[in-house]
């Protein structure tokens, strides 16, 4: 394993035994994203290499291996984590994709997005190289409304939509050592965006343009007053000047509600305030009663449900 820059790891299979690679690359390829199975005709003539980089909850890894099939099936799926949406961009080959009965061909400068929690599968016929992201699916849904119907949809990256995501990936596989830990936050937001970008430029379905616009100005306003404990779905509506009833219709098409919206929105606040170096003489506290919480057990106990750690720990991994 080779480790450069800011947290880049690279893993290959070149120094492992030729009947031994397909194995190690499941373990190494399972290490970084959602479980996967992985098949050949044969262990001859088979090398991968990936190298990986941890932005925040964002991953994403710049994969080069040769002809194999990977699957995700119910098997996979049971007992693991499923908190992910992928997407891969295709830079190099081809690759033929399936999910949910849909069925494409990636070719190079083409992405698309797919859902870890349902079962799919991937063949590549000969050498490949990707960009996969895994990226936290509460976080894609708040970005792009109605994301699940983008799942195995081609991405077009020389479109002006989906050119943003792919220069900013390569750009970051290209130089990893120049990223350094105090620009994690921001560049986790960058990736977010971006990605979002590129999927709402492929929507071509209609959707409620007014209804829309008016989730997203509720959500505006919500993150600019995220840091007031008494922002409230009853303060959000007589604020905006509707009905709390209305609101609460706006965001039915939402997979949070708008309390559980509000609280995950200041935890992620909170979590990237942990990580950053200039905050680092801030007590815990501190940060969390400026970003709106009045109570620290319940902040410390909502902080653990949504990220798995409990704040101390996750700042003392992050900033160590």
């Amino acid at each position: 394993m080779t480790v450069m820059g800011f947290g880049w790891r690279e893993l290959s299979t070149d120094a492992v035994p030729a009947r031994e690679r397909l194995d190690y690359w499941r373990e190494a390829t399972n290490s970084l994203f959602p479980p996967t199975r992985l098949s050949r005709p044969s262990f001859e003539g088979f090398y991968g290499r990936v190298g990986s980089l941890q932005i925040g909850e964002v991953t994403l890894a710049d994969i080069v291996s040769t002809s194999l099939e990977v699957s995700r099936t119910d098997a996979e799926i049971r007992g693991s984590d499923d908190r992910w949406y992928e997407m891969t961009i295709q830079i190099e080959g081809e690759c033929a994709f399936e999910q949910d009965g849909r069925e494409l061909i990636t070719t190079p400068r083409s992405m698309v997005l797919y859902d870890s929690r349902r079962p799919y599968r991937m063949r590549f016929s000969g050498h490949y190289r990707q960009i996969s992201l895994k990226v936290p699916r509460a976080a894609l849904r708040e970005l792009v409304p109605h994301v699940d119907r983008l799942i195995a949809v081609p991405v077009d990256a020389r479109s002006l939509p989906g050119r943003f995501i792919l220069d900013l990936a390569c750009g970051l596989c290209e130089q990893p050592e120049e990223i350094r830990p105090a620009l994690a936050g921001r560049l986790e937001a960058h990736v977010m965006e971006l990605l979002a970008t590129a999927l709402i430029g492929a929507d071509t379905e209609c959707v409620s343009a007014s209804s829309l616009a008016q989730v997203e100005r509720i959500k505006a306003h919500i993150l600019a007053r995220l840091d007031d404990a008494a922002l409230s779905p009853r303060s959000v509506a007589a604020e905006l000047g509707i009905s709390l009833r209305r609101l609460y219709e706006l965001f039915e098409a939402e997979e949070q509600p708008l309390a559980r919206f509000i609280q995950a929105q200041r935890l992620d606040r909170i979590r990237r305030a942990l990580a950053d170096p200039l905050k680092r003489g801030l007590p815990i506290a501190t940060i969390a009663f400026d970003c709106g919480f009045k109570d620290f057990s319940h902040f410390s106990r909502a902080f653990r449900k949504q990220f798995g750690i409990a704040p101390g720990q996750y700042r003392s991994e992050r900033l160590h």
